[in-house]
């Protein structure tokens, strides 16, 4: 709010040091009282109707994976570097997975085997259908029970040939459930985004990756309590960032953060501390809600830039809307500031 207040003190200062206005009792009255009033009527505008973040704590954020965490898997292989921009699929790293591997091999092997069991029972099959064919040529001159026999012992094979069968499929079924769990150790980028620091090495058993959603950047920003009920899905909002100081971007309000940490109840047993109670809430809290917008075209803001903002709240009036001109003003004031914060 200040900065709106300086353009009023420089252009009274102008005034009376070239002598326009005479710096008597009735001027500096009108003046001092003219300021007073502008900044009343600048609270009440930034606090209700037109909420700026006078916090500077406006801040761009994204949703990120967190990339297989790692409790015991060894890390190969790692394909990336620092803050690196990746595609959906892209490789990130590999893990180590020989028992995954060997499980393979044996499960490969006893499929295998299992085969080779199908063909030899299917050898014998065709010879006892065989000897069953020349059984019943013989007529009388054959014993029944003979051939009973071959008759019981070829339902037998069948019977062994859709036991191995079996035995195959739950075989595959080990077999997809491993070469899925085998190609888990390929670590591959979900979607399109931007990794932070490479904080794993080679070897390394515990640790993760994340990986910033760029596609879904959002900003931050930080209200009064007082100006809860005047915010609403939709409304226009404009936000500067430091990281392209004297700029603004558009957004709309996409919703308003409803549960706080001060809101937050342990969910372990017992009383909170009246101490620890009146500490947590002794200061002006507020509450942020979050800013939906798109970038422009050739700029890349940066995940986690901070700057202001406002919003065009619900006015009591539409004759109120021109106080939307103070937010607005605010922000860009601070954009411009911005360039004196790097010194």
């Amino acid at each position: 709010m200040k900065e709106i207040m300086l353009p009023y003190v420089l252009i009274c200062w102008i005034l009376v040091k070239a002598g326009v206005v005479q710096w008597t009792l009735r001027n500096a009255v009108i003046i001092v009282g003219t300021g007073v009033l502008l900044a009343a009527a600048l609270f009440t505008a930034h606090r209700f109707w037109s909420p700026a973040d006078l916090t500077d704590s406006t801040t761009v954020k994204a949703p990120h994976a967190v990339l297989s965490p790692l409790i015991g898997q060894e890390v190969e292989e790692i394909f990336v570097v620092h803050n690196q921009m990746v595609k959906k699929g892209d490789l990130i790293y590999t893990l180590r997975t020989e028992d995954t591997a060997h499980q393979l091999e044996g499960l490969q092997a006893q499929k295998d085997a299992a085969q080779a069991e199908i063909l030899a029972l299917t050898h014998q099959i065709n010879n006892d259908r065989k000897n069953l064919t020349r059984l019943e040529k013989l007529d009388d001159y054959a014993q029944e029970y003979q051939r009973d026999d071959v008759r019981t012992r070829i339902e037998s094979t069948e019977a062994e040939i859709a036991s191995v069968n079996a035995q195959i499929l739950n075989l595959d079924a080990q077999m997809a459930t491993a070469k899925w769990q085998n190609e888990r150790r390929e670590i591959r980028a979900p979607f399109d985004g931007q990794l932070s620091i490479t904080n794993i090495a080679e070897g390394t058993r515990i640790g993760n990756m994340h990986l910033y959603n760029t596609n879904k950047k959002f900003v931050e920003m930080r209200i009064a309590d007082q100006t809860y009920r005047g915010i609403e899905e939709g409304q226009f909002a404009e936000f500067y960032v430091d990281a392209y100081p004297g700029e603004i971007f558009r957004g709309r309000v996409h919703s308003v953060t409803t549960g706080t940490g001060e809101a937050s109840v342990s969910p372990i047993n017992g009383s909170q501390s009246v101490r620890r109670h009146v500490g947590a809430n002794t200061g002006s809290h507020g509450r942020t809600i979050v800013i939906e917008f798109e970038e422009p075209a050739g700029y890349n803001v940066p995940i986690g830039a901070t700057g202001s903002g406002w919003v065009s709240a619900k006015k009591p009036h539409s004759a109120l809307g021109f106080m939307d001109i103070i937010g607005g003003a605010t922000v860009r004031l601070k954009a411009y500031k911005s360039y004196l914060s790097a010194l």
